[in-house]
């Protein structure tokens, strides 16, 4: 599992776009969870979660990026490509302000099996304002909503 952090300027930021206040904690996670449908086992990791699609990916690869990209495509200026993505430029622009303003706390979970339960119980009792599942339904989150549908995905 993983978490994201805002330091004060991102909380501004993101506050001013949600209409709410921010609190550090802003979006819980989770990497190589077994599938509950289908019993698979995910063969994403949490460098490749993290790495290559928060930081580094767009906003079709990542949920949370898609959330950040959304609320700042004003803020940072970024320009919609097809598909639902940003254009180079614009993803450079979001990385680099996650890498400005988040930190990434990581703690490791052993079971797989259990990791999708215990993400959802984590969420539900943190409430972080980012995460739209498992969490009670709010104006912000309503915003976020919609916020991202407009980028396209």
């Amino acid at each position: 599992m993983y978490s994201w952090w805002a330091d004060d300027d991102a909380r501004a930021v993101l506050g001013n776009e949600v209409g709410v206040p921010v609190p550090h904690l802003i979006y819980v996670g989770q990497a190589g969870a077994t599938k509950h449908r289908s019993g698979a086992s995910s063969s994403a990791t949490l460098a490749s979660r993290i790495g290559r699609q928060h930081i580094r990916g767009n906003a079709r690869s990542s949920t949370f990026r898609l959330t950040i990209s959304s609320l700042l495509i004003q803020t940072l200026g970024l320009t919609r490509a097809a598909g639902g993505k940003l254009d180079a430029v614009s993803n450079a622009r979001v990385s680099a302000w996650i890498a400005a303003h988040l930190r990434v706390a990581i703690a490791p979970v052993d079971d797989r099996d259990g990791l999708a339960e215990l993400e959802k119980e984590v969420v539900t009792y943190l409430d972080p304002p980012l995460n739209l599942a498992h969490c009670r339904p709010s104006e912000a989150r309503a915003l976020i909503s919609r916020r991202r549908r407009a980028l396209g995905r």
